[in-house]
């Protein structure tokens, strides 16, 4: 099984939703109706950090793996079109010091996104480990997986990859990438431009956490669409391509496979995408359309590109 067979599963044997719940789990945010059927709609979600699994020790700050766990979770609430509130962390780690690193990377990251900490829970844990709760509100309807329809085109915010090649480079001990390898460890999610995304209509997003190859397959599935990918139209910035050259890799495989980018994917009709780029100061850039047909298809020069996937949560680390 992977994430998404035990999402699946767990979800069948939940009963009915109540009335408050009004997308219930299998998006980036579950969206909630707090207080009666006038007031606004709120977005939740969690995510959880383990080390050697997510990061390892050798390279990953303790303040390090706290500023992200928020940065992950804010990235959920911008997917939604939402504006990111409070959150919920808990953290464990062999000593307290370095569980009050961790926590201090917390205390970083919520004071630059605007989310206030209301809570959580600090233990003794056999590695540092940091999980965190957010919410979030929305200041228009949600954007969601199941908003996609033919026709729409794909795109995408700013640059892939570069957070993979950032990996490469820590996991290798190469501190040349300095702007990569610091976008991997500290991402800066989508916020500003999720709400106005949402705001001028955009009704289908996913941040791009687990990988373009993957998170696309999520959003054509609740959509019951497919879609057509143009790899050579991936946004790669240059030192990313040449990082990733010079670890035997190719550059556009790297933008489509590789995680935690914490981009927006978007789809949506092309005047409002063209909207969109032109009141925004972040990039976007079309990458391929919806279809019809219910099938996955990424192209190279024409030519479809076979057994591409991203990160799977169950995989051997």
């Amino acid at each position: 099984m992977n994430e998404f067979d035990v999402i699946r599963r767990l979800s069948g044997r939940l009963p009915a939703p109540p009335p408050e719940v009004v997308v219930p789990i299998g998006d980036d945010c579950a969206v909630l109706r707090l207080g009666g059927a006038g007031d606004r709609l709120w977005v939740a979600a969690a995510d959880m950090l383990v080390s050697g699994r997510h990061f390892k020790e050798s390279w990953s700050s303790p303040e390090d793996v706290g500023y992200k766990a928020v940065a992950v979770n804010v990235s959920d609430v911008a997917a939604m079109g939402g504006r990111p509130r409070f959150v919920l962390a808990s953290g464990g780690a062999p000593d307290p010091g370095t569980t009050l690193r961790c926590m201090e990377g917390v205390a970083k990251a919520c004071e630059e996104f605007g989310v206030y900490p209301i809570g959580g829970d600090t233990t003794g844990a056999a590695a540092l480990t940091v999980d965190v709760a957010i919410l979030g509100e929305l200041e228009a309807e949600p954007m969601l997986r199941s908003g996609a329809h033919p026709g729409d085109l794909l795109a995408v915010t700013g640059e892939l990859g570069a957070s993979t090649a950032g990996l490469l480079a820590l996991e290798d001990g190469d501190a040349g990438p300095e702007r990569l390898i610091r976008g991997h460890l500290r991402p800066k999610p989508r916020v500003a431009l999720g709400l106005l995304a949402a705001r001028l209509g955009v009704r289908a997003a996913i941040d791009l956490s687990d990988g373009l190859a993957s998170d696309v397959r999520h959003v054509c599935e609740a959509s019951g669409v497919g879609c057509r990918v143009d790899l050579e139209q991936l946004p790669v910035a240059d030192d990313t391509r040449e990082s990733a050259v010079s670890k035997g890799r190719d550059p556009k495989v790297l933008a489509a496979t590789g995680g935690e980018d914490y981009e927006l994917l978007l789809a949506a009709p092309e005047g409002l995408l063209r909207t969109l780029a032109t009141e925004s100061d972040v990039p976007t850039t079309v990458v391929g359309e919806v279809t019809a047909e219910r099938e996955v298809v990424f192209l190279r020069g024409g030519v479809s590109v076979e057994n591409l996937s991203g990160w799977d949560h169950f995989a051997a680390p």
